[in-house]
Formats: C-alpha cells, structure tokens, sequence
C-alpha cells in the first residue's frame, strides 16, 4: 500500500472511531438510542434541540442494526420534490406501480420524510441543466432537493444552497462515519463543494472504492478495476482456432465444480502482444464462417456511437496502458517519462494503431457496414452474432443468443500484454462519489433542515443500506443467523439473490439492479456503496448458480491491479476548473467525425492525409497544446498531495 493510501486509510478509521463515539452518544442515557421528539411550533428547532446530556437529539444511532428498532417519528411530515438534474428521458413520468410499498412506508415511519415524485422532474427532453436552471429560475420554481449534476457553482453563486458544513458533522453521523472530513477526494470535488464550503451531501460512494475503504473485503465478491484489457468472442469460433479454449458451458461446468478461477483458467487463449491480437483476427477471417447467409465479420472498428471504445478501451489494453478506466486515454493521460500531461491523440503509438485498424478495414476483416451502421442496427447485428469479436461497454447479450436458440455464447478472453510501467500510470481508485444532494434554501424551510439530513443519514447509516434489499425485521421477509440473512420466501430469494425476473421485489419496493423495478432505481438516490455489502449476492451464503459463471470468470475477482495513489489527469474532470477544456469537450463531436475518417482510409497517402486533416480540426476546436498545459496547471493543484508519486 502506498503511503498515501495509507495516510487515506488512517484519517479514515480515526475519523470513524471519532464519530462513532459521538453517535453513540445521542442520548443522555449512553445507549445510543434515537429520540422521538420532533420540532414543533411550540419547541425549539431541531437545531437547537438537545438532550440532558448536552448532544444534539434525534440522531441516527451509527450502531443501529435495523430499522424496526427506531422509533415512529413523531413530529412534521415532509414531501421533498426532487430535480434528477441528470438524464432527459422523463425520469419521474407515470405513477410507480407498487407506490405505497414496504420500504417507502418504513422510511417515512422512522424519518417523517417521503419523495413527491409525482411533481419531480429531469430536464426533459434534450435540455442540459444549464437550461433547466434558467427555466426554473425564471419561474422562481425551485424544488426542494438536486440530484447530481453539474450546476452547483451556479446555484451558490446565487445563493440557492445551504451551506451544509457544519450541519453534517452535527446532524449526519452514520455520513461522517462513511465519508470523513479527510477524504479530500470527495469533498473538494467542484459538484460538492465551493471555497471550501459543502453545500451536497454525498450520496453514494463508488462500488470500486469499497476495497480500499475496506481493505479486508474478499477480492473474489467485491473485485476492483484491473488493468488487463479484454475481448468478448464467439466460443464456437474460439474454439475452432484455439481447442484448450473453454467454452461458456465448459466454464459453468468449472465454475459449479470450484466456485472460482485461477488465473491460469481465465488465460487459456495466449493473446501476448498486439502482433497476437491482430493475427488472431486474420486467423478469424480464414475460416469464413456465416450466420444464416450473412458472413460473420471479425471485427468493427466503429459502433455508431464515437469512438472511445476502440480508442480508449482496446488501445489502451493493446498500447499497454489501462484497460477501460479513461485514465490513458486519446485525450489526456500522465506520460512517466516526460513527467507531464500529454494528449494521447498526438502520440506516435496513437496513429501507428490507428493505421493498424484501418488496415484492418482495407484488409476487409473489421466490417465496413458498421462504420455507416447507426448503433441500434449495430446492436443487432453483435447480438445476432454477426461480429466474431466485441470489446469496450459493447456487450453481446447472450440472452438474446439463448432465446433465439443460438447454439454458441460470447465469452471474454483477456489480453496478457505487459503493462507499460515505465510510460502508463494505473492510478489508486479512491473514495468518490457517484450521486450528490443538494438542498434548496426557500423551498425547505430552516427548521426542517435537520429532518432532512436526519433522512438522509438515516439513508446511508447501515440499517438504512439493509432496508433496501432486506426490508425492516419487523416485516418478516427474512431470519436472521449468525450475521447471516436467509430470505423466508423462495420467489424474492431467486429474485434477490439469483436475478431471476419476480414480482415479489417490487411489491416489496425492494432495490433491485435489473431495469425491472426502474421507477425505484432512477428516483431514489440511496444505497451508499452501490453493490457493497449489504447486496445479497455479497452477503448470501447462496447456491452456486451457472447463470453467474461468467461474472466470476474475471481478472479483477482473482488478483489486484498494483496502482499508484494518485488522481487521474482526465480532461473531463477539469471542465470546472478550465474554461476552455469545456469549450474543447463541448466541440468533440468534430474532432471523434474528423478521427472517423482516418479509419476508412483507402490507402497510406490518403491515410496520412485524413490524419493530417484530424490534427487540425482536433487544434481548430481547441486542443490545444495550451489547453495541456492549463489542463496541467489545474490537475497538479488538485493532486498536489500525490504529486510526488508521479515525478520520482
């Protein structure tokens, strides 16, 4: 562990005994116990509120087990209308099928508080939140509560937030104890905080994170990211080139028989080198093999989206840098040996590559429909079987071979190729949130301000965390032995446990992660770590089942990446900081058509040519060696603390 992973990890767990001392001290009597006094029109406000024994009262106990152990609160009721300031899909549109649900109800039991969803909003349609911010300040509209997005400078500038500083340590224990002061990491991020003022709660904090949080968490259940690069290939056509190759039965068979994999099993295809990468392809094309009357294309160089999957996800892996993560990039990336931030884009490996692919094109082994195929065709087409070889967030859905009774699945097959230490850098994935809370100043009135923080503490704290996927003991759902959780009910366990489609869930308004219950997973910001802990897949002494045979069969679940604690250098991150890196990401859509071209080159002259034309229409929208720099400026003030790791 580096030192400054280790410095993270003391503040951490000092700052957690600190505040676990104090929610255990809620009460006068030392037991930790939540008050049900409330605020009143004739009583103090919470604010001022405290017990005999001089804390402040109503806190959530950080030792609460379960949410049957609170009491019923007993002062105002409080609808919060929320701004999903994230999304233009209509996110709160049409009435939740199972609204008033076990875990809804429990909520507003034991804090008083509920979501009114029917009057929340996204910004609809295609607006940006910049705009649905002028929209709302128009009509001096504002809602009582922000999800994510980035307007939060904006709305303290105006002083539409509370300034949140000083109430969390005083009102969120079960928070603080999560995410302490020390973590820099999420506190100083610019959606979270503004001259060093919190005005959003953090909501969550990423699943890769929970490893370093807590570093005694078994890698096989809770995997962290990993920077050895990945394909998604036909098993049929694997096995064809390679016959030690495992099929997807023949990895459940293994999976059921040990219940994880060497890394030895998951490297039964020798891909050493790009050179292996790119005969593998070749070797693909001479089989001739076709789907129906279709020929089956090798590969494709272009999805119809833009083109980060080819050219940060596989170059990465192939150019032995990070694998998906975006930290080395066809933007911007730590060189280790210039010591500064350099665009990807701009390097010779970079356009050696490229030509590579467009090789590929020429050569008629990557397609050369899917360069002019929209996404949604090309989705059909991978999941139809019609691209031997997948790679990046471009993942053939296997039940969709299964239903239409395709006789082979697609499997990963990872690339062994030697990381790059002397050039790349795989940075530490330390704590960062993934949804943040903002309350509005006017719209929540002062003294209910610490029921609303009491929510959401309550939200985080682990009782909380269980409610979502347990509901309350008092409900019955499940018994409890030996730490361990059984649900009493087969349909919610397969459910719940198993991912099998049900409805016991969502009567329940249980959380679940497979689109089926999408009124509860898009509106309610709750569960702080994602999958963690509490996830029962995590917690479950479960069966093995073959449908999770190849969620196990992964890298990550059997050996830790060594990283290097420091924070990424990626151009998105700055887009606060740097003005004209906001201009340059808002103009990409011209640079990703210009490096479209490239790729179908119809020969070296017209090649360099294209790539010539990139390189200035990438300078004409503002990628700019200037932008590096300033770029660089911001990033080693924001990584001023790890700054030495990256220049030794």
């Amino acid at each position: 562990m580096g030192e400054g992973r280790k410095k993270i990890m003391l503040a951490f767990m000092a700052a957690a005994l600190g505040l676990s001392v104090l929610g255990g001290c809620t009460k006068g009597n030392g037991e930790g116990e939540a008050s049900s006094s409330a605020p009143s029109s004739s009583s103090p406000t919470a604010a001022q509120q405290t017990d005999g024994g001089g804390e402040t009262a109503n806190l959530i106990p950080t030792n609460l087990a379960d949410s049957s152990d609170l009491p019923d609160w007993a002062g105002k009721q409080l609808k919060l209308k929320v701004w999903f300031d994230q999304g233009t899909g209509g996110i709160f549109a049409g009435a939740r099928k199972y609204k008033d649900d076990l875990v809804t109800n429990e909520i507003a039991r034991v804090t008083g508080v509920r979501l009114d969803l029917d009057n929340s909003f996204d910004n609809g349609g295609n607006m940006t939140g910049a705009v649905k911010m002028g929209m709302l300040a128009a009509t001096n509209d504002w809602p009582d509560i922000i999800v994510n997005g980035d307007e939060l400078q904006s709305l303290v500038d105006n002083d539409k937030l509370y300034d949140l500083t000083e109430l969390l340590p005083k009102y969120a224990p079960n928070l603080m104890k999560k995410v302490p002061q020390s973590l820099d990491t999420v506190w100083n991020k610019p959606y979270i905080s503004k001259n060093g003022k919190v005005y959003a709660v953090p909501a969550n904090i990423y699943e890769n994170a929970l490893p370093l949080l807590k570093p005694d968490l078994d890698a096989s259940r809770f995997p962290t990211a990993h920077y050895m690069g990945y394909l998604y290939v036909r098993d049929d056509i694997l096995k064809k080139l390679y016959p030690q190759a495992k099929t997807v039965p023949e990895i459940e068979d293994l999976y059921m028989k040990n219940g994880k994999f060497t890394r030895d099993e998951l490297l039964d295809v020798p891909i050493k080198t790009q050179e292996d990468f790119f005969k593998f392809l070749y070797d693909i094309q001479k089989l001739g093999i076709k789907e129906g009357n279709q020929e089956v294309s090798p590969f494709f160089t272009y999805s119809g989206q833009d083109n980060w999957n080819l050219m940060t996800v596989l170059y990465s892996a192939l150019l032995g840098g990070s694998s998906a993560s975006g930290d080395n990039s066809y933007f911007t990336y730590w060189d280790k040996t210039t010591k500064r931030i350099e665009w990807g884009f701009k390097q010779p490996a970079f356009k050696e590559l490229t030509k590579k692919m467009n090789g590929l094109l020429r050569d008629g082994v990557a397609s050369k429909e899917a360069m002019v195929d929209p996404y949604n065709v090309f989705q059909q087409k991978l999941n139809n079987g019609q691209y031997a070889v997948s790679y990046g967030y471009l993942v053939p859905d296997n039940n969709a071979l299964a239903q239409a009774g395709k006789p082979y699945r697609y499997r990963k097959v990872f690339l062994d190729i030697p990381y790059k230490n002397d050039q790349y850098v795989f940075p530490t994935s330390f704590p960062d949130t993934g949804s943040r809370i903002g309350i509005f100043k006017n719209s929540v009135k002062e003294e209910d301000l610490p029921q609303v923080l009491r929510w959401l503490d309550f939200l985080v704290s682990d009782a909380g965390e269980k409610l979502w996927y347990w509901g309350p003991k008092s409900a019955g759902l499940f018994e409890e032995k030996d730490g361990k959780r059984v649900y009493k009910d087969k349909a919610l366990e397969d459910q719940m446990v198993y991912s099998k489609p049900g409805t016991k869930a969502q009567e329940y308004g249980l959380k679940l992660w497979d689109g089926s219950n999408d009124d509860r997973s898009k509106s309610d910001f709750i569960s702080f770590t994602g999958k963690g802990i509490y996830y029962p897949p995590n917690w479950y002494d479960k069966q093995r089942s073959k449908e999770e045979a190849l969620t196990y069969f992964e890298m990550s679940r059997v050996e830790r990446a060594p990283t290097t604690d420091t924070l990424s250098p990626k151009i998105y991150t700055y887009l606060t900081a740097v003005p004209e890196a906001d201009k340059a990401w808002k103009a990409r859509k011209a640079l990703e058509g210009s490096l479209t071209k490239v790729l179908v080159a119809r020969n070296d002259a017209e090649f360099d040519k294209l790539f010539a034309d990139f390189l200035a229409t990438a300078e004409k929208n503002g990628y700019t060696d200037a932008l590096k720099d300033k770029i660089e400026a911001a990033f080693r003030e924001t990584n001023k603390a790890y700054m030495p790791n990256l220049e030794k």
